[in-house]
């Protein structure tokens, strides 16, 4: 969930190299080429589709928007066309039936459980019969509060000052939008990397030293209820655990990696009467999992564990505990999204 490392030029680079692709009309043999070379699981990590038409307006963190309703139909349109789109129970029983997988393997991924999850994600992927995994972090659906990491995004938006400390740094900016955008990364990146613990009690600081006080949280920024989550459930849709709190799972005690993992699983398959077969690591880069991480998701009866490692899987030597992840974001364009599922090597 690195959101903010993005770079300018990097995307310019990339949309060029789209709009080219797609002027030359060779996106067919991309596609051919790549499944006669290299047989591959292809897994897309989204989080929220919102029809937010102001960023300026937005109080919470538009890095979480992966696309709105007009393009999202699009992108599950095209994936339904070129594409074979399956649940993890799908793959599952691909892989034990011994067949080869055929490179056309492609699965949809949604990680946190905001609300719009449901009102918008569900209902598309419903409209045009196409199943996804919804990875939720059990301790928020219900809730009347959004996620800690969007709540600190919110606090640092609407703050008249921007003087704090974080993990023994203080910073001490001009409440300028420019400077919003840096405090929002530098605080969540730094978040991210202290015991959780630290964070816990980091966040708490912050939101005294910002003046933040309780607000009326908008709807959109709440997360989905159970009975959101089992109508899904019923229909085609796989719910995966993204743990309780959305921890950083390596940040964690041992005794709290296991509660946050294996508690997760339980409360799935209590509240939905499924099988709760995988868990999406939460942030999920590199420093966010370890190998005690797989270890124990392993043990606890998940069958996969996924990263938010940009890429694709061999399908032949599937790392079942450290699946990559291809990222769709609001910037992404139609002709980008191709290129990412024809070069994603460059993504």
């Amino acid at each position: 969930m690195d959101f903010y490392k993005v770079g300018h030029k990097d995307i310019m680079k990339k949309k060029l190299l789209a709009i080219a692709t797609s002027w030359l009309g060779i996106g067919g043999l991309f596609i051919r080429l790549r499944r006669l070379f290299k047989k591959e699981v292809i897994i897309l990590a989204y989080h929220r589709i919102l029809d937010t038409h102001d960023d300026e307006s937005y109080l919470f963190d538009e890095e979480l928007i992966s696309a709105n309703s007009d393009a999202f139909l699009w992108q599950i349109n095209f994936l339904k066309k070129h594409y074979d789109v399956i649940s993890f129970a799908e793959l599952s029983q691909r892989l034990a039936s011994n067949k080869p997988l055929t490179g056309r393997e492609l699965i949809i991924t949604f990680d946190d459980g905001f609300s719009d999850n449901y009102s918008n994600a569900y209902r598309l992927l419903d409209s045009v019969d196409i199943p996804a995994v919804f990875y939720i972090s059990t301790g928020y659906i219900g809730a009347d509060k959004t996620f800690w990491f969007n709540e600190v995004v919110h606090a640092i938006k609407v703050a008249k000052k921007l003087s704090f400390s974080i993990a023994d740094t203080t910073y001490d900016f001009e409440p300028s939008k420019k400077n919003k955008e840096k405090a929002i990364q530098l605080v969540l990146n730094q978040l991210k990397e202290i015991p959780n613990s630290e964070r816990l009690n980091a966040i708490e600081s912050l939101y005294r030293e910002l003046d933040f006080k309780a607000y009326a949280i908008p709807a959109s920024e709440l997360p989905m209820t159970w009975e959101n989550i089992n109508e899904m459930a019923s229909n085609n849709m796989e719910i995966g655990s993204h743990a309780v709190s959305h921890p950083i799972l390596s940040r964690l005690t041992d005794e709290e990696m296991q509660q946050e993992i294996i508690d997760s699983k339980n409360t799935i398959e209590t509240m939905t009467k499924k099988v709760c077969r995988t868990i999406a690591y939460p942030v999920g880069g590199r420093n966010a999992f370890t190998e005690k991480v797989q270890k124990i998701s392993e043990t606890a009866g998940y069958e996969y564990g996924l990263s938010y490692i940009s890429g694709n899987n061999k399908a032949n030597a599937l790392n079942k505990y450290s699946l990559a992840r291809l990222h769709v974001e609001r910037y992404t364009s139609n002709e980008e999204f191709k290129l990412m599922l024809y070069l994603p090597e460059i993504f």
